[in-house]
């Protein structure tokens, strides 16, 4: 493995090692205790998983100074001994090894990108030109044909971390929410031009709710409105420009969007009220719970905030 691709993951026992890490979490700084130095604590890590980070440093000087130039979300480059303890962590001897701040680093190396953003937008923008209803088109047609909301669709996380917290995850997750929706629409006989449209649109808030660098965090207009109401201003906004469209049309979309996670969200504007909105929201619940399956990790059971109960991944 050539020096810089090694990840967190791939970390063994007394190996010395030589890769790029973000601060996650920065501990403060301690003076040894039988002896003259400080030492600080660090938690960085990569798309891989998180390590801790333990500086030693004879130079109090040095070391005080290099501690108060590093913050969280910071990327740093490494030299030390991985010690796979009880709780692992890599010893950086301030004399002999290194840390250092960088500037210049892969943002993919910190943040999970899907590798089949291609495939997946190629089968989304066959969707869009699969809609035949004339308003519905024009909708869609206004959101996809710019190419500057496709690139931030296709980009965009679709949560901060778990099940599509990585670039790529909304367009991803979309996709699997409009398969399930025209299956539903086919088996119930329901309007599938309209449940297909409602599944492309339902998450388009998320390409504005995060703001992404090192690592993945929520903008503070998402945390005080929702995805939800940002994704339903946006639909209302361009069916705005739409000058025949339908009003019942209008309101029914816009009450898939803005009803779709009401089941189970206390806080949410509207409880769902038509049977559109309820396949959207099985659709989309479907599709986050079963992609926590999917999650990797050393145990075969993990607890899972949204069903409320541990779940088996063996």
């Amino acid at each position: 493995m050539e020096e810089g691709e090694k990840y967190v993951k791939d970390l063994k026992d007394n190996e010395y090692v030589h890769l790029q890490l973000v601060i996650r979490r920065k501990y403060g700084i301690r003076d040894y205790r039988k002896k003259f130095g400080k030492f600080f604590v660090l938690e960085a890590g990569d798309k891989t998983g998180s390590v801790i980070v333990k500086y030693w440093g004879r130079d109090v000087e040095n070391t005080e100074k290099l501690y108060e130039e590093l913050n969280e979300g910071d990327v740093i480059e490494v030299e030390g001994t991985y010690e796979k303890d009880d709780s692992p962590y890599i010893s950086v001897d301030g004399e002999y090894d290194s840390l250092k701040k960088i500037e210049n680093f892969d943002r993919s190396r910190f943040i999970e990108s899907s590798n089949k953003l291609e495939e997946i937008m190629k089968k989304i923008m066959g969707y869009v030109e699969s809609v035949k209803e004339v308003h519905l088109a024009k909708l869609l047609d206004l959101f996809f044909s710019s190419g500057r909301f496709v690139e931030e669709f296709k980009t965009s996380p679709a949560a901060i971390s778990g099940p599509y917290g990585y670039l790529g995850g909304l367009a991803e997750h979309t996709l699997n929410v409009t398969m399930a929706c025209e299956a539903l629409a086919n088996i119930y006989s329901l309007d599938r031009d309209f449940l297909v449209t409602a599944a492309l649109l339902h998450d388009v808030g998320r390409i504005d709710s995060y703001e992404v660098d090192t690592a993945i965090k929520m903008k503070p207009r998402a945390k005080l409105l929702g995805h939800t109401v940002i994704s339903y201003n946006m639909v209302e906004e361009k069916i705005r420009e739409i000058i025949d469209f339908p009003s019942d049309m209008r309101d029914k979309l816009l009450h898939a969007i803005i009803a779709h996670h009401s089941p189970i969200v206390d806080n949410v504007p509207q409880r769902i009220r038509t049977r559109e909105a309820y396949i959207l929201f099985y659709a989309d619940m479907l599709d986050l719970s079963l992609k926590e399956f999917e999650m990797e990790g050393d145990e075969e059971w993990m607890y899972s905030r949204r069903m409320g109960r541990e779940i088996y991944l063996g």
